[in-house]
Order: structure tokens, then C-alpha cells, then sequence
């Protein structure tokens, strides 16, 4: 989110970021601090002062939760409510499951389906646009969410990449000058760049191996899941399974699991290498032919580190009320393209049971051909792929700049147009609690302004206690 907060409009809000970490010196953390309007380093302070701070000293309107129940969150200062709205995104995928001091979760309609909300009136019978034959379960329909929703209309998720990985041109590509000119460019320099370091980290594998990969920690990989990767491995005979030593211990147990269910051979196949840098480790996603996610709890950051590499995934969300295994499905969704058709690549993507997994995992596979080009001058005859596979990763990777998962600042301004929408209701509330009381309403916030102009929301969203942000809202050019 390292730009998210120098992104604000400046004419309506003020961006207060309040640290409960240490300053790392990186420059993820020096763009977050010229980022914010006041940023204040409160690692070291009691949970009170934090508290007086925010509601006494700097009197915030609107409180975000960054951290959730996730390590090194103080969810203290929250269950305190310091400010009228506070809201919880990004760092924990879940409801916080405190109505009394937590009034909003920024979602989306496949991360946060509208019935699993408790204060959500719509039917029961609306379908999930990402969870096709899920098993019978009790706890699929349950109401889990307690806080309203801010629906985005692309995905919750919103990340860094267009802004913060991107790639010079390759030198040693550039220098030679031996790209033809009937080519597409950018889509012969990534196909060479991809053999290029495919060879540098895989020196042995023959070139027409498919390499599906997970960059999960290790945790996450349960044994249902891992199951269905073996026998994606013991259908495709050239294929290899590149996983990460995060941590190192968990790779003997993989390994000898591995051996147990599906033989030596296979599990030969399970390659593991070490944990890169955050660059690098974008930068290398590329090597990898399909991203296979975990079920249980997905790719989060990860899922979208893969597809700004042009790198597809198959992601299933199996529950419809666990949002931390649908976020790699709303991400998917996300990648759409025109209104035309908004889910045309994340239907490619996202599937509805284990076996539509392993399925998908080997079809696309499968369709990988490779046939000897010459494309460079001097003569130089290269294995290159095609097939529906690479035409998914061609179709993600030139169009990356487009697609809405990567357009940081059209999410800034849907997550403005929510919070302008949070602060008129509260303060419709607030004076019909002074009228009722009898006492004088106070002047309007000057953040209460008809920004936006009225826009119909379908009749059944009505009653709605949610946000629901329309697609209409895009960032402001000059910011």
C-alpha cells in the first residue's frame, strides 16, 4: 500500500498515519512517511496515550484498521473508540466480529458474498459469482460479517506494482537490437526474458517442462491441496512443482510426504529454492508456466505479486464464508478488461471443487506446444510455447497497465467516494440524536460536501446497511 496514502485528494481529506512498528529504513517505509500529511511513530507508546493522541489531540474522523488480528496489531486502541467511523481493510482477510467498535470491512462481492453479513437484508437465494459447486457444508450460508461492507467493484485488494515494480528494459536484450520488426515487442522481450532466467535458475530442465509453482508459506499447504498438486504432477509426465523453503524446515516433511503418496519419481519432481527479495521475487514470478494457490487460506499478496508477472493462477474459494479463501478469487476477478465482458480472465482462473482444479491445472498445461523459432539476428532458433496458456498469460501480461487490479489510484478514489458516504450517514445520525436530545447541531464537518453526483442503486440494495461503491468513481487526474 506504500503509495495509497500520498494518493488523497488534499482539497477534502488530511492523512494521519499512526506506526505501532519501528522504523525498518526501507524505502517501502520512507514513501508510507512522505506519503502522509502527519506521520507519527507511536511504537513505543502506551496504548492510552495512542488513544488520547487520536481522539483528543488530532480528532480523526476516520480510523483504519491496517493490522486486524494479525501480528503486532493493537486492536486495543480500537475496542477504545477513539473516532465516530472506524473501518478494518487489508491486514486481516476476515470479520473482526466487533459491531461495537468496528463499522466497516472494505470487501468486495466475491471476497465478502452480501449473505454472510449479519446487517445485510438481501436474499439468501443470491448466487456467488465465484463459488460454482462447493460442497455441502452447515456453515456455508452462516452469517459471519459484523460489520457493514464497503463493496469496492473490483476487488478489496489493492497493491503497489504499477507503481512500485516496475522494470527497466533488459540491457543485454536492448544492446543486441535482434527483435524483428512484424513482432510485438514487449511480448518477444518477456518470452526471451523468461527463457533467459529460466535457464539461470533451472540450468537442468528440459525446455518443454511445465512449471507450476506456489510461493505460499509453507503453512498454508494442507493435505488435501497438496494431494491434488501430486496428481496434477503424476498426470503431467513433464512438469515440476517449484515451491519456496519458507521456512526451510517444512521442505523434508513435504518431500517425504510426497514420496508416501505418489512415489519416488513424483515427488523428485517437488523442487524447492530459497526465498528472494521482494523484487527479485516479483521479477522471477515469471518463471513459472501457472501459479497453483492454496485453498484453505489463499495467496493474498502473493496472488497479485503472480499476475503482475503475467504469471496465471488457479485459485478455488471453497467457503463462501471465509473470505481469507476468497481473496485469491477476488484478485482473479479483478484482472477483467472491459465492462463488456469484466470476468472474462478470472472465469479462466477460478474454479468450483478440487477436481475442476486438478482439471484445469493439466488442461492448461497440456495446451502448452512448443515449436522452433528464429527471431534473432544472428541466426539463433529458440523453443518458444503457445497454446491457451500462453495466450492467458499473454492477454495478462500486455495488458497489465489496464486492468483494474493494478490501477492503485482508481481504488484510493472508490475508497474516498465510501468514506465521504460513512461520514454523511454518521452525521444524518448525529442529528437526529441532537434533535432528539434537544441540543444544537453542531456545524458540518467540512468533509460533508456533494462531491459526488446521486447515482440509483439497484432496488435491492436499498436497504442496504453497506457501501456500494460504483464503478463510475475514477481517480482524480491531478492529485
Amino acid at each position: 500500500m506504500q503509495s495509497v496514502f500520498g494518493m488523497h485528494d488534499r482539497r477534502r481529506f488530511q492523512v494521519y498515519c499512526y506506526s505501532l512498528s519501528p522504523s525498518d529504513q526501507s524505502q517501502y517505509r520512507h514513501t508510507i512517511e512522505r506519503g502522509a500529511d502527519f506521520f507519527v511513530d507511536m511504537s513505543n507508546w502506551s496504548i492510552k496515550d495512542i488513544v488520547e493522541r487520536i481522539a483528543l489531540v488530532d480528532k480523526i474522523h476516520v480510523l483504519v484498521n491496517l493490522n486486524g488480528y494479525t501480528k503486532g496489531g493493537k486492536n486495543e486502541i480500537f475496542a477504545a473508540r477513539p473516532c465516530p467511523i472506524q473501518i478494518a481493510t487489508m491486514g486481516f482477510a476476515g470479520t473482526m466480529g466487533a459491531d461495537r467498535w468496528m463499522d466497516y470491512l472494505v470487501g468486495d462481492e466475491i471476497s465478502c458474498p452480501p449473505d454472510t453479513v449479519i446487517n445485510e437484508p438481501l436474499s439468501r437465494d443470491s448466487k456467488s459469482i465465484a463459488a460454482r459447486e462447493i460442497r455441502k457444508d452447515p456453515l456455508q450460508n452462516a452469517k459471519m460479517f459484523t460489520e457493514s461492507i464497503v463493496y469496492m467493484p473490483q476487488s478489496f485488494f489493492v497493491n503497489d506494482h504499477r507503481q512500485g515494480f516496475r522494470e527497466e528494459n533488459d540491457i543485454e536484450i536492448e544492446k543486441e537490437n535482434y527483435l524483428t520488426l512484424d513482432e510485438k515487442i514487449r511480448w518477444r522481450r518477456e518470452q526471451l526474458k523468461r527463457i533467459k532466467m529460466r535457464h539461470e535458475l533451472f540450468p537442468n530442465l528440459k525446455e518443454n517442462t511445465v512449471i507450476y509453482a506456489n510461493f505460499n508459506q509453507l503453512y498454508k499447504i494442507d493435505p488435501l491441496i497438496f494431494n491434488t498438486w501430486l496428481n496434477i504432477l503424476k498426470r503431467m509426465k513433464n512438469s515440476i512443482l517449484w515451491l519456496l523453503r519458507f521456512p526451510p524446515s517444512g521442505e523434508n516433511n513435504l518431500r517425504q510426504y510426497a514420496r508416501n503418496y505418489a512415489g519416488e519419481e513424483v515427488a523428485s519432481r517437488v523442487i524447492f529454492t530459497d526465498v528472494a527479495p521482494k523484487h527479485m521475487h516479483i521479477y522471477r514470478g515469471r518463471i513459472a508456466d501457472i501459479f497453483l494457490d492454496t485453498v484453505e487460506c489463499n495467496a493474498h499478496t502473493t496472488a497479485a505479486d503472480i499476475l503482475w508477472s503475467g504469471t496465471p493462477i488457479i485459485t478455488y474459494p471453497k467457503y463462501q464464508f471465509k473470505m481469507c479463501s476468497r481473496v485469491a478469487a477476488s484478485i482473479a476477478y479483478a484482472t477483467a478488461r472491459n465492462k463488456n465482458n469484466p470476468r472474462l480472465l478470472g472465469h479462466e482462473m477460478v474454479v468450483g471443487s478440487y477436481k475442476e482444479y486438478e482439471d484445469r491445472a493439466v488442461e492448461l498445461g497440456m495446451s502448452m506446444t512448443w515449436s522452433s523459432r528464429n527471431i534473432t539476428r544472428p541466426q539463433l532458433e529458440i523453443l518458444l510455447p503457445q497454446g491457451s496458456l500462453i495466450a492467458l498469460r499473454r492477454k495478462l501480461f500486455l495488458n497489465r497497465d489496464q486492468i483494474p487490479l493494478f490501477h492503485t489510484a482508481r481504488w484510493v478514489a472508490q475508497l474516498e467516494y465510501a468514506v465521504v458516504e460513512m461520514m454523511k450517514r454518521w452525521e444524518n445520525g448525529y442529528k437526529k440524536l441532537c434533535m432528539r436530545e434537544k441540543q444544537e447541531i453542531p456545524r458540518a464537518s467540512s468533509l460533508i460536501d456533494n462531491i459526488y453526483t446521486p447515482l440509483d442503486k439497484p432496488e435491492d440494495r436499498t436497504l442496504s446497511r453497506s457501501i456500494w461503491v460504483p464503478e463510475e468513481v475514477q481517480a482524480i487526474e491531478v492529485r
